[in-house]
């Protein structure tokens, strides 16, 4: 049963639209699923991937009946912010000429073709979302560029697995993994998990015998807490305090290698002022030691290739920020690249990047620099590489599924940016864990 106000009652019933309706019906049924007995107003901020009509099987808004409701002057009822399109209907914002790919090698889908690209931009439906508010940044990690971030407890509705941790954690934010059409039009959400302060408490302890401290060492630990914490809240030990770049690693891998949505680094994260403070004074239910065998096993599970031919390096899962894409300007300057190094970032720092002299730089070095998508969720790579590069263990774990057919398993290289990039001078893998 979930308990409703008399207002969201009425938007039930359809006497607030048609549109509206069919976000509360959807929130309803959510409700209904996470075991959540009402909503929680939003005051904080929301993101979707976009278009984001079709709400589930079962609730749908067709493109008339949104127009229709921005017509009357319908808004988003929080500051939404648009992610990625979601998997099969990606393409670049920027450098999408460059992209000699096909989504599901279909040759009649090839993302550098100006019709597919054209389609693929949904521009009629972002003009209405635009009209209703919508800020379109086209970004996994809209928290690089939104220039306005919901602060310590303030509830919100994102979606996506780096910006779910850097939500929660990061920020002291609050929020499940909810962001829809339905979530920042109405300014509603399903009340549970996050966004109650009794969940949020640290379960267990994770240890580990070095101090983490590099952009790699980040990455693999994430990972391997996700793996160790599956649906709990960790209380993190053994960690330097993160820059962006760090923040960014983490939060991605400890939410693709198990679903961290929260977890605490004592006196760094906001929650965790200490570990008594963290847990709330209760008890850890287990203690863990992430070491560096289990550190380096979770490496050489991510870096699985046989030949130490590289094909193709990709950087940018999560999006890169502007001082990652100053650092590989001036690692890159002056050279050139012997394979093909694709680069993404958030569309709204593309232009930051040209005006800088980063763009004219990654040129000279053959390297192309595009926004706005994900090469995973583009479905494919160029035609011929069999071995990637990457620098994320989200990236790594997600690229193979491109291509689960056992007679092409694409093999994939996983390091540092340094180790990548010295595989885009080379063609050769020379990375391994330290």
């Amino acid at each position: 049963m979930v308990n409703l106000t008399d207002q969201e009652k009425k938007i039930l019933q359809g006497e607030e639209g048609v549109v509206k309706q069919k976000c509360m019906q959807y929130l309803v049924e959510m409700c209904q699923i996470a075991g959540a007995e009402r909503l929680v107003d939003l005051d904080g901020t929301g993101d979707m991937h976009t278009p984001g009509l079709d709400l589930s099987q079962y609730y749908s808004i067709s493109v008339d009946e949104l127009a229709d409701f921005a017509d009357r002057g319908g808004k988003f009822a929080i500051p939404t912010f648009a992610n990625k399109a979601p998997f099969g209907e990606q393409a670049p914002i920027h450098g999408w000429e460059n992209c000699n790919i096909c989504w599901n090698q279909n040759p009649k889908t090839r993302h550098d073709d100006p019709e597919f690209h054209k389609n693929a931009m949904h521009e009629d439906v972002y003009k209405i979302l635009r009209k209703m508010g919508m800020l379109t940044t086209h970004s996994c990690a809209n928290y690089l560029t939104m220039s306005y971030l919901p602060s310590v407890g303030q509830h919100c509705s994102w979606f996506e697995s780096s910006q779910m941790p850097y939500c929660n954690a990061t920020l002291g934010a609050r929020t499940n993994f909810d962001g829809s059409l339905a979530t920042t039009l109405l300014g509603k959400a399903p009340y549970y998990d996050m966004h109650i302060t009794e969940n949020r408490l640290g379960t267990l302890l994770i240890e580990t015998d070095r101090l983490i401290h590099t952009d790699l060492e980040f990455d693999v630990y994430g990972f391997a807490v996700g793996e160790a914490s599956d649906v709990e809240v960790p209380v993190v030990t053994g960690t330097s305090r993160p820059t962006t770049t760090q923040y960014q690693k983490f939060n991605s891998a400890c939410s693709s290698g198990g679903a961290v949505r929260m977890y605490h680094f004592p006196g760094i994260t906001p929650e965790a002022p200490t570990i008594e403070y963290a847990t709330g004074g209760k008890p850890f239910k287990q203690q863990i030691l992430i070491d560096n065998s289990v550190l380096r096993s979770t490496y050489e599970s991510l870096n699985f290739h046989t030949s130490d031919d590289v094909d193709m390096v990709y950087l940018g899962c999560p999006h890169l920020n502007i001082v990652d894409l100053m650092l590989l300007s001036q690692k890159l300057e002056g050279k050139k690249v012997k394979i093909p190094l694709w680069i993404m970032t958030a569309p709204w720092l593309y232009d930051i990047a040209r005006g800088l002299g980063y763009i004219d730089i990654f040129e000279k070095a053959g390297v192309f620099l595009m926004s706005g998508a994900c090469l995973a969720a583009m479905g494919a790579v160029p035609e011929g590489v069999r071995n990637i590069a990457v620098d994320t263990a989200k990236q790594a774990q997600y690229i193979t599924g491109c291509y689960p057919d056992d007679d092409y398993r694409l093999q994939v290289c996983y390091g540092s940016q340094d180790d990548c990039i010295n595989a885009a001078l080379t063609g050769k893998w020379t990375g391994e864990w330290r």
